[in-house]
């Protein structure tokens, strides 16, 4: 009797630990997508249909893992078998959908790649019409030392001509964007933005 009493109190200590790891899993989820859709709005509205909602729903999964992590603490201190067991098979169902959507994204990479790419070259080509495109493309350029989607010649099919805009220069000042052709690699960004986003 008393080496079961152990066995019990070794499984429940393990599932409160393993709970506690969620919990804090969960709050560090909700803190990194809210830390992310404040940090990258310039990002959002560059390529606002791929990245518009990544931030929510990384939030939003942070606050199931962590609701589901104090039914699982509820669960355990409580020692009802059948919310445990309930607890359970919900978190392996989560973890079974988390690798799921892990190896799609995964497989589907270069489709996500190619999108993003074909996004951004899009709000390029409204970067003279659009006061907020041109705003949140010249902070990203700034911010991430970068300059077009692939690379600086991506401005070239742009209404900016065969020029760059300032933000894109490695020492901004007004009009360094213009003369690009004979010493590019000297004065502009060659990262390209798709690359650090």
């Amino acid at each position: 009797m008393k080496k079961e009493t152990s066995k019990l109190l070794w499984i429940k200590s393990s599932l409160l630990a393993l709970d506690f790891i969620f919990v804090l899993s969960g709050v560090g989820l909700v803190c990194v997508g809210g830390s992310v859709a404040l940090e990258l709005v310039d990002v959002a509205v560059v390529v606002r249909e791929v990245t518009s909602h990544a931030a929510v729903v990384l939030a939003l999964v942070g606050g199931i893992v962590f609701f589901l992590s104090v039914f699982g603490c509820i669960a355990v201190i409580g020692e009802n078998n059948s919310m445990i067991k309930g607890f359970t098979v919900i978190m392996c169902i989560t973890f079974t959908v988390e690798i799921g959507v892990g190896l799609f994204a995964y497989f589907h990479r270069g489709l996500v790649h190619s999108n993003m790419v074909n996004l951004y070259l899009k709000t390029l080509r409204r970067y003279s019409t659009e006061r907020r495109i041109k705003i949140s493309v010249d902070r990203l350029q700034k911010k991430f030392e970068c300059c077009g989607a692939m690379d600086y010649t991506d401005w070239f099919n742009t209404t900016v001509g065969k020029a760059v805009p300032d933000s894109c220069c490695i020492k901004e000042k007004p009009q360094c964007g213009s003369v690009v052709q004979s010493h590019a690699k000297d004065n502009i960004h060659v990262q390209a933005s798709i690359v650090v986003l």
